[in-house]
């Protein structure tokens, strides 16, 4: 049975915050899509307690209808859960700002930028397409 994903931006909005993030990527710097394996990811969050969930990622001129960048959200606060976001950071990422897991990358979506697309909220924005 299919199930709805959420993008990044919408659950931006419907929490009405900043949202923290997961960016899955490849060797050439590419997004990778939502079919990707992340176990290696989630299996970590899982073990640390952090709440997860896929989602897509987006883009401000592109929409999908399947697929699409994945991304996972992170069910941390950015503004009130810094030791959290600092134990996915120094998983996550190396002392030189590098990725230290391949294919993954933590980000912050601030919601002003999430507020641009609300009109993607709309049940009609996507029955055109």
């Amino acid at each position: 049975m299919a199930e709805e994903l959420e993008t990044i931006d919408g659950i931006a909005r419907r929490l009405n915050r900043d949202v923290y993030y997961l960016a899955l990527f490849d060797d050439a710097g590419d997004y990778r899509d939502i079919y990707t394996d992340i176990s290696e990811a989630t299996e970590w969050l899982d073990a640390h307690q952090i709440g997860w969930k896929l989602c897509s990622g987006f883009s401000k001129d592109t929409v999908w209808l399947e697929g699409g960048p994945g991304c996972i959200f992170l069910d941390i606060h950015p503004e009130t859960a810094t030791e959290a976001m600092h134990r996915v950071e120094a998983h996550f990422m190396n002392a030189d700002g590098n990725p230290a897991v391949p294919g993954f990358a933590p980000a912050v979506l601030r919601i002003d930028d999430a507020r641009q697309f609300a009109y993607r909220d709309d049940p009609d924005y996507w029955e055109r397409f």
